[in-house]
């Protein structure tokens, strides 16, 4: 029974650790009433997001 605790355990663990830096606390900085909400990162470098901006399709 304890192995199977500890095996549960360690699975919730790494399940949390896979989500760690995936998501940020945003709050609009022109308003500072804001509350902070949870947004999802997209896992793209600045470089990526900019050059997906350039694309034709955004630019119409």
């Amino acid at each position: 029974m304890t192995s199977q605790i500890a095996a549960r355990i360690e699975r919730l663990e790494k399940a949390r650790n896979a989500e760690t830096g995936r998501f940020v606390l945003w709050s609009d900085s022109d308003d500072p009433e804001s509350v902070p909400e949870r947004v999802e990162l997209c896992g793209l470098s600045h470089e990526e997001c900019l050059d997906l901006l350039d694309e034709p399709e955004v630019l119409q």
